[in-house]
């Protein structure tokens, strides 16, 4: 997540939609009083090698995190308050959830060291950590002022910059995209009943952004 003074907005990190990728290439737009936090530590080495790390993510007393990845609307718009919630430019993306899950299947069982099949992975319901419905929404209505789609991610990105003044310049690093051994298309993953079963527990964000199996 990052909130910048400099630029006055606010993204909101969504998961599984190259949010570290998007992280990584604006925290080098970002002043020295912006909040930029944590990720991976492999991550963060391509952040280091541009001479940025990240900074004002700790509570006043610089003992405990205040902000971290993947908050909510809801808590980021309490932390900074109503001045700042409403006047600052709020972006966060989204993803075709069947493909989304997919994405979070690799991910999971690439920092596992149990192997897992993707058809246990549904059965124990771990996909539930790739729903962002509640990141870009309060009380199930749209928080942000701009929702982008990772389907459309460079020309969305483009939209948003261009919107708070970034010089953005199209960059966009390979994070966390080593994961994903087997590129086929998602439909080829699901049968009907899994098919099913993602489309019941991600039907907000589906119906929101009219995706489609």
């Amino acid at each position: 997540m990052i909130i910048s003074h400099k630029y006055k907005f606010i993204f909101l990190k969504s998961k599984k939609t190259a949010g570290t990728s998007i992280e990584i290439s604006l925290s080098r737009y970002c002043g020295k009083n912006d909040i930029i936090t944590p990720i991976a530590p492999e991550d963060e080495e391509i952040r280091a090698r541009m001479g940025i790390k990240p900074q004002n993510f700790m509570d006043d007393d610089n003992k405990e995190p205040k902000f971290f990845n993947h908050y909510k609307a809801k808590k980021v718009a309490k932390l900074v308050g109503e001045d700042i919630w409403n006047s600052y430019y709020k972006f966060s993306f989204d993803r075709n959830p069947w493909d989304k899950v997919i994405s979070h299947y690799y991910f999971r069982a690439g920092k596992s060291k149990k192997n897992i099949s993707f058809s246990e992975f549904l059965k124990r319901r771990k996909f539930k950590g790739a729903y962002n419905f509640p990141i870009y929404t309060i009380n199930d209505r749209v928080a942000v002022d701009f929702l982008g789609k990772y389907e459309t991610l460079e020309e969305d990105l483009k939209k948003v910059c261009k919107e708070i003044g970034i010089p953005f310049d199209g960059w966009l690093p390979n994070a966390k995209g080593n994961f994903r051994k087997d590129r086929q298309h998602y439909r080829r993953h699901y049968n009907t009943a899994q098919k099913e079963l993602v489309r019941k527990y991600f039907k907000k964000e589906i119906d929101l952004l009219g995706y489609e199996f």
